[in-house]
């Protein structure tokens, strides 16, 4: 169910989007022993999220659901712990049937985006039967041109008014139409049209619960291929707020978003190793643009996306991987 078709060592995005998940994780640790939680997720046929949790955290009772019976096959065989049990099943039939038993963290890592409205409501129905300290992440395509395509003998007008059009369509009630605006529409900001989506129904799924509340924690809007948005936020009570920032120190970390603002994009250059080392060692106490024109060459042909690069780097360095090629 989650993407598969670009291997993981391609989708560098990605992977600083999972590694600010664990740095999340592990100040919510500080409140809440992750130890003792319940994962589950989407594995595909290589289970990375679920190595890189058990190692960081010693989770061992996790939990992966997969459609596909090929893939299924091949998660059996890539199994990499025996903690992980790996069911046979659609994200629907297992939210249906999903009974919280203990702290719960699940990540719903959808693709399609011909399934929108589902995936939105299958998020509901989760935060629904979540309880206190339990954490969700979602992840959605967010690529316009998936939803609307562009086409040259239409306006970027006209574009923007089919592609509101279509959410209105295709999410109907749960289409936060005072919110969500036409100029939203492009590219470059559709993740912050479903950011507000996904805002308006969280708060729909908790409409009734007046002792706690889904508190949101960040939002990446992030491409490795296409444009993809995930938000990730918690069960918290409704007069622990302070107190839980106050021992995580979420609110203090630059990469929070606890407050629904646009979600950040991760959109860092494809560094040489050389590069990469370079930029490292002017870190943390250089400005970007400093160091790009220390550099003396661009990470595009536009000076400005190349610096907006070169700043999301700044800012998600310390989560970014390292990939090598390692010869036997």
């Amino acid at each position: 169910m989650s993407g598969a078709s670009i291997p993981y060592h391609l989708r560098a995005n990605k992977a600083i989007d999972r590694y600010a998940f664990l740095e999340l994780l592990s100040k919510i640790d500080r409140y809440s022993s992750i130890q003792c939680y319940k994962y589950i997720g989407f594995g595909g046929h290589s289970l990375e999220d679920f190595k890189y949790i058990h190692s960081r955290f010693g989770i061992r009772n996790m939990l992966s659901i997969e459609e596909d019976p090929d893939v299924y096959k091949r998660q059996k065989f890539n199994q990499p712990h025996n903690c992980i049990n790996c069911l046979q099943q659609s994200s629907s039939q297992f939210i249906d049937e999903f009974q919280r038993i203990q702290e719960t963290i699940i990540w719903l890592d959808y693709v399609k985006p011909s399934e929108l409205r589902k995936q939105i409501e299958e998020f509901q129905a989760t935060i629904s039967k979540l309880e206190l300290l339990d954490i969700i992440k979602i992840t959605v395509n967010s690529h316009a041109a998936s939803y609307v395509p562009s086409n040259p003998s239409m306006t970027s007008s006209d574009l923007q008014k089919d592609r509101i059009s279509y959410l209105k369509a295709v999410l109907g009630d749960i289409f936060p139409a005072a919110e969500v605006k036409e100029n939203m529409m492009t590219e470059k900001r559709f993740p912050e049209a479903l950011h507000l989506v996904l805002k308006y129904a969280a708060n729909l799924a908790m409409l009734g619960q007046n002792d706690i509340y889904f508190q949101p924690l960040t939002a990446f809007a992030y491409a490795d291929g296409q444009q993809m948005l995930t938000v990730t936020g918690i069960i918290l009570e409704q007069n622990e707020k302070q107190g839980f920032l106050a021992k995580t120190n979420i609110d203090k970390w630059e990469l929070s978003n606890i407050d629904w603002k646009s979600p950040r994009r991760i959109n860092v250059p494809d560094l040489t190793i050389k590069e990469r080392l370079h930029i490292d060692s002017r870190l943390p106490n250089s400005e970007a643009k400093t160091i790009q024109d220390e550099l003396g060459f661009l990470f595009d042909n536009k000076k400005s996306v190349s610096l907006e690069m070169l700043e999301t780097y700044v800012l998600f360095y310390r989560q970014s991987p390292y990939f090598s090629r390692i010869v036997f």
